[in-house]
């Protein structure tokens, strides 16, 4: 762990990755999300600075848009069956350009390669969603 010490490069350019990607107020959940079901120790700040240092610092690579990435996270976390993880990343999507249509079909076209139990609770998952979104007034429509 890093926080004795500068943090790297990539963890620095990880976190405005997190940040772009799922944005300020959703990082700001997250994080809360996190502090209520983790503990605020060394394990769960390995996670976070593992998450943004490796994962996220992968988002400034050239060759992919953030919503080209969004569509891969949610397919491959439909897969792994990740629910919670599958849930924000189906909003980061949404805040990354992918429509509530576009989403609803990679749930659909799942079903093809992960089988129909796991493409339907992605469908579940993405109807939480987006009632979140539009009760919170966040949804800006198609």
């Amino acid at each position: 762990m890093s926080s004795d010490s500068e943090p790297s490069e990539n963890l620095l350019i990880g976190r405005q990755m997190v940040k772009e990607f799922v944005g300020e107020s959703d990082l700001q959940k997250i994080n809360a999300d996190v502090r209520h079901e983790q503990r605020d120790d060394i394990f769960t700040q390995t996670s976070a600075e593992f998450i943004a240092e490796v994962c996220f610092s992968a988002y400034a690579r050239p060759g992919l848009e953030f919503r080209e990435r969004a569509l891969m996270n949610i397919a491959m976390l439909i897969a792994l069956n990740r629910k919670p993880e599958l849930k924000i990343h189906i909003r980061a999507a949404y805040r990354n350009g992918l429509t509530e249509e576009q989403i609803c079909e990679a749930c659909r076209h799942a079903m093809i390669y992960c089988g129909v139990p796991a493409g339907r609770d992605a469908l579940f998952v993405a109807s939480d969603v987006f009632a979140d979104l539009k009760q919170s007034g966040e949804y800006k429509g198609q």
